[in-house]
């Protein structure tokens, strides 16, 4: 049994399935459905991340939580808000989980894991006839790239590399942690030497800066829409963001970090704001 702090969350899953009508001798499978379990795991790790953040961050100059609040209309909202105390900055951090099966060696030796990171609700007519405006972008462009985030939309992404391990069973038809040979190979070069390999690969948690991760930030990054005008240097943030792992040092080369530096980016983040 995992410790838990608050020792009354077996009464607040009762009262939930009782409020909602939700049979719970049944809870598991319902949340193990194909279309519900994503939508799960995301809203999970978004806790994950303020959990993480407020361990490893000073409480004298930090503040993380999950403040709600009403986003704008057509803006994109914040996963995770962390406060500067002293300065009263705030970072907007989104959290987008690797994308399923996408490890990847390369034949020079060095190791490529892409996050998922689109819109959950791809922008349509109406909304992009009002947001573009107020973004100063022509309609147009916009809707070439209705599901794409643009850097303004939040100022860091943090993502897990443990999703991208994930496969489905051809036996069981089931959703599972099933790393093959090479990638249990990469995840021993990361550090792994214990018992729970899935833990060990969830924790494997990276950030990076949103501008960072833009088209044309990075010379090899193209757009990939057919009609983008600028494939080189069209600004928006592509679908899948490519995390490349050097071959000899194990560490990412194309500005993500561990998510246990990220004061250093948080620093150097308030300094510029």
């Amino acid at each position: 049994m995992r410790n838990i702090d608050n020792n009354d969350w077996q009464k607040k899953i009762i009262h939930y399935c009782d409020e909602f009508n939700i049979p719970i001798k049944y809870l598991r499978d319902i949340l193990n459905e194909p279309k519900v379990i994503p939508m799960i795991r995301g809203k999970a790790f978004e806790f994950s991340v303020m959990v993480t953040l407020q361990r490893i961050l000073s409480k004298n100059d930090w503040k993380v939580d999950k403040f709600s609040i009403n986003a704008q209309t057509g803006f994109h909202d914040v996963d995770v808000r962390i406060a500067h105390l002293k300065s009263k900055k705030i970072i907007k951090v989104e959290c987008k989980l690797a994308k399923k099966q996408s490890y990847r060696l390369h034949k020079d030796g060095h190791s490529e894991i892409r996050v998922k990171c689109m819109r959950s609700r791809t922008l349509g007519p109406g909304m992009i006839k009002i947001l573009a405006p107020k973004l100063k972008i022509e309609s147009k462009i916009l809707a070439v790239h209705n599901d794409q985030y643009l850097p303004t939309d939040f100022d860091v992404v943090v993502t897990s590399i443990g999703n991208s391990f994930y496969r489905t069973n051809l036996q069981t038809g089931a959703f599972e942690f099933l790393p093959n040979k090479i990638e249990i190979e990469f995840l021993k070069k990361l550090g792994f030497n214990g018992n729970d390999l899935r833990a060990f690969a969830f924790n494997q948690i990276y950030i990076a800066h949103s501008r960072d991760l833009v088209i044309g930030s990075q010379r090899e990054v193209k757009c990939t829409r057919k009609n983008c005008n600028n494939q080189n240097l069209c600004g928006f943030i592509p679908n899948y963001p490519i995390i490349y792992f050097d071959k000899n040092t194990n560490l990412p080369t194309n500005g993500w970090i561990a998510l246990e530096k990220a004061e250093t980016i948080f620093s150097s983040f308030i300094k510029n704001l």
